[in-house]
């Protein structure tokens, strides 16, 4: 059925009572893929996913049916001509999509009722719906295009942005209008005058393309694969009866990056583009508009577009309307047909980028001609401009980030003259904390500057506050740092180098997933991992989509221990099963890099094969093959852990063994038997040993103690870089001392966190002091410490999944009050609803604490210690509804659904 008659409908069925017994458990929230009714999705066989409510406390879904169907009025005879389920004995609400297989542009409306534990049924859900996209090749009609060849093909030269029209009539009455569309690097659409869309800087970087590598700083063997994403959209109401024109513009963006050579000349070809708007008419006839030679195409305004640099726009050269329709185009030049890039086609799968916020700083006037314009915090977007002047008049913006460089940052808009003018970039960001502004004979005001903050639009998953101001200052910048890092990858800075690095990205993967929702995000990164690594060697370069960059073992091995722990948070053995293979190659590959003694020694030819990285003083005091190694016998396990979950059986022995045998080379290299510890005691190659089971059986107090000498000896600092430092977190928590772990986070001098008390400084830094180089700068706005925002969330508030029951069906809440800590408050909104863990310590000394557990799962809470009593919501342990506790342990207890109130008093 057309989208715009079914949202009628659609709009009809939603608005029916939702809400039953009390005693009943209520279907909410449906998803498909992850996402509220997708207006295009490619999977044939979808994700589909519900939450369940209810008033009633240990409340469980026993079985659930699906209905799937073509049209509304099947659905509401419960006719699922696409999918009936049948009633499935399963507590899942987490569920592949097992009917027919749908067919490009169709259009599916589903909904579902589940059975409680004691055989009493929901009401049906309302009805959602998914729609597909062009899933064949051939079901494209529409060329791409562009407006010339590339006769600079190796030089860093550029073009201004190119401009493309085109007119089409329509003299029948419209049920139904879809605009395919795609346009590399970017591209922003508009139909008779208006913008289709609220994204920028679309579509998200890929892997796009075949291309020439040359003078590259790194080695790189490119057997990568390749991927394009288009977008679909909803265009019924934007055409007119009659002359209706296209118009669209294009950056360069990554798909023509030649702003930046650092890493090697890596672009792909000048931009093009490719668009397809299907029209169906009520009578039922169709209509298809593509783009082909027949569109026409002009340079204007948008002298230069660089995503590392910034924009020139010279107003004098608008076109006016020219994304109207009776625009006298007889000026402008034919497109031409251009080579398709080699990447397929798909449906983009990440959340798009899109202005999230306005944020408003401080203006004054330093000179006749100069502004400053400085804001609370560090902001990753753009300005948009509010000006009058004479034509010709010149605007200069320059872009400083809060560690004073500008890293070649800057706009210039050049005005046309005559009233005010508004105008703001399209196809690049900076990232910035100050704004200089150069405005000879031009009217500024305070007024005349609209900063707008851009980022991924991936929500917030995760909060989380406590007693503790630098704990909270660090939760915020981590959250403040990864909005100016998210652009359709997670970028190691958003300004220097801008690269999606798998090493930076590893480590803060648990802090990422108890933060932002990162179901539909993640995934796009293991696929950029997968298109960028060499499918013959199973080698997995530093950066995906790769754009250069160093790195080691431990950035490759991202390709195994993201995906386990997306599992582990989601529940989705899809991402396990998509990227098996590749995850056994980069183990594989790892045992190629080794040495006679077993030890990884090499990566890629002349690669640095990185270590530990940016210790304190840079120091790099563990070997690097004692890191790498580490994270061979680490992935080695996580691979036959995998491999037990998929049911392949030969594989989970084969790696198991490979681990164990890693394990006795690793000891034998590194362990001092004599005084317990390993490589000079240091607080990462400890800490490495004891967090990936390296140590000897029997032998981990032992070295578990040389880790406390070592913190003690060194004044409770850390001493580790990005890797070390959560595991160091990790283990002593582990092993009873998250007081010392405290003492390490809390520290306000070097090494340490006590940067974030300085109102100067709102985000992460790269390295533990900011150093500052003066040709290239540093990175103070780095996510890599944003590491220990998970230990905020898993061992102060408690809340973390349990490996044996992956999505967080069953998981734990086990809060550890330490020091002078009074209270925590933290949630997590998993996929079945929202996690809470409140806690606080009472004057009288007695520990409190609020939990959420949502329905259809289950928590075993832990609480820090044995009282001489504990009661729930006023009530002894041992009454408490849906309360169960562990014979051998009064600290451990049961519990199912509900909201609950645990009181331990000493």
């Amino acid at each position: 059925m057309a989208m715009r008659v079914a949202a009628v409908f659609f709009g009809v069925l939603l608005m029916g009572p939702v809400l039953y017994g009390s005693e009943r458990l209520q279907v909410l929230d449906l998803r498909c893929d992850y996402t509220e009714n997708p207006s295009v999705i490619d999977h044939v066989s979808p994700l589909l996913q519900w939450r369940l409510t209810s008033a009633k406390r240990a409340h469980n879904q026993s079985a659930y049916r699906i209905l799937v169907a073509s049209s509304l009025s099947k659905l509401s005879e419960n006719k699922g001509d696409y999918w009936d389920s049948g009633r499935v004995y399963s507590s899942s609400s987490v569920v592949t999509y097992r009917g027919k297989a749908p067919g490009s542009r169709d259009q599916l409306y589903w909904k579902v009722m589940v059975w409680d534990d004691d055989s009493t049924g929901s009401h049906w859900s309302r009805v959602a719906s998914w729609t597909m996209g062009l899933l064949h090749p051939s079901d494209w009609q529409a060329k791409w295009i562009g407006q010339r060849e590339d006769p600079f093909p190796d030089s860093a030269i550029t073009f201004p942005a190119p401009y493309f029209r085109k007119e089409f009539t329509i003299s029948k009455k419209v049920r139904n209008a879809v605009a395919y569309v795609s346009g590399l690097g970017f591209y922003e659409l508009s139909i008779n005058g208006e913008k289709v869309g609220d994204q920028v800087l679309s579509p998200a970087v890929t892997n796009y393309d075949k291309r020439s590598l040359h003078k590259l700083l790194y080695h790189y063997d490119d057997q990568s694969s390749q991927r394009v994403f288009y977008h679909a959209f909803d265009v019924t109401d934007r055409l007119g009866n009659r002359g209706n024109a296209i118009g669209m513009v294009l950056g360069n963006g990554w798909y023509n990056q030649r702003d930046r050579t650092i890493e090697g000349h890596m672009w792909y070809d000048l931009p093009k583009l490719i668009f397809q708007l299907e029209i169906e008419y009520v009578d039922g006839t169709k209509q298809v508009v593509v783009s082909d030679e027949s569109w026409k195409t002009a340079a204007g305004p948008l002298r230069s577009d660089g995503i590392f640099t910034g924009e020139v726009y010279d107003a004098r050269l608008e076109h006016g309307d020219w994304t109207k329709a009776s625009y006298p185009d007889r000026h402008w030049s034919s497109a031409i047909s251009v080579r398709a890039p080699t990447g397929a086609l798909r449906v983009q799968s990440v959340p798009f980028t899109r202005v999230q916020d306005t944020i408003k700083g401080h203006f004054e006037r330093l000179t006749d001609t100069s502004y400053r314009y400085t804001l609370p915090e560090t902001v990753s977007g753009w300005c948009a401009i509010r000006v009058q002047g004479r034509a010709g008049d010149t605007v200069k913006l320059r872009f400083i980030a809060e560690e004073g460089f500008d890293y070649g940052q800057e706009d210039v808009y050049v005005l046309k003259g005559g009233d005010q003018e508004l105008w703001e970039p399209r196809f690049t960001w900076h990232t910035f904390r100050k704004i200089d502004v150069t405005a000879k004979n031009v009217r500024l005001a305070t007024e005349g500057l609209a900063v707008k903050s851009i980022f991924t639009d991936v929500g917030r998953v995760g909060d989380f506050e406590c007693s503790n101001a630098l704990f909270n200052k660090i939760d915020s910048a981590f959250a403040r740092t990864m909005h100016a890092n998210f652009k359709g990858i997670v970028s190691s800075d958003p300004h220097r180098e801008r690269l999606a690095y798998t090493g930076d990205a590893q480590v803060i993967v648990g802090s990422l997933l108890n933060t932002f929702d990162m179901t539909r995000f993640l995934k796009k990164m293991f696929d950029d991992i997968h298109d960028a690594r060499n499918k013959n060697t199973g080698y997995v370069p530093h950066t995906a989509p790769f754009g250069g960059g160093g790195g080691g073992p431990a950035w490759g091995s991202a390709y195994v221990i993201m995906p386990w722990a997306y599992f582990l948070h989601y529940g989705d053995t899809s991402v396990l099963e998509q990227h098996y293979t590749g995850m056994k190659q980069w183990v594989d590959y790892l045992g190629t890099r080794t040495d006679e003694n077993g030890l990884v020694v090499r990566e890629e030819p002349n690669g640095w094969c990185l270590g530990e990285w940016c210790t304190p003083y840079n120091q790099i005091a563990i070997p690097p093959h004692f890191v790498n190694t580490a994270y061979y016998y680490h992935v080695a396990q996580t691979v036959a852990r995998v491999a037990g979950v998929l049911g392949e059986e030969n594989d989970a022995s084969h790696f198991s063994a490979l681990a164990a045998t890693i394990k006795a080379d690793f000891n034998a290299a590194f362990y001092d038997a004599k005084n317990s510890r390993y490589w000079q005691g240091r607080q990462g190659s400890d800490a490495f040993a004891l967090a990936f089971g390296l140590v000897p059986p029997g032998k981990e107090n032992d070295v578990f103690t040389s880790l406390i000498e070592h913190v003690e000896r060194v004044g409770h600092h850390f001493d580790t870089g990005i890797l070390a430092t959560p595991l160091t977190l990790a283990v002593l928590t582990k092993f009873g001392r998250a007081d010392l772990a405290y003492r390490l986070m809390d520290q306000r001098g070097f090494p340490g966190y006590g940067y974030l008390l300085d109102s100067q400084n709102s985000t992460l830094w790269e390295t533990w002091d900011g150093g500052v180089d003066d040709a290239n700068g540093s990175g103070r706005c780095h996510p890599m410490f944003g590491s220990v925002v998970s230990w905020f969330y898993s061992s102060l508030a408690g809340i973390k999944p349990d490996e044996t029951s992956p999505g967080m069906q069953h998981f734990y809440i086990a809060p550890i009050p330490v020091a002078d800590l009074t209270y925590c408050k933290a949630s997590y909104e998993s996929l079945h609803g929202t996690i809470r863990s409140h806690w606080e310590i009472d004057p009288s000394g007695s520990f409190r604490l609020d939990i959420t557990v949502p329905a259809n799962t289950k928590a075993t809470v832990i609480l820090p210690w044995e009282g001489a009593s504990i009661a729930e919501s006023g009530t002894a342990i041992d009454g408490a509804v849906g309360v169960t506790e562990i014979a051998d342990d009064r600290r451990r207890i049961e519990v199912g659904s509900g909201t609950y109130s645990f009181v331990v008093e000493r």
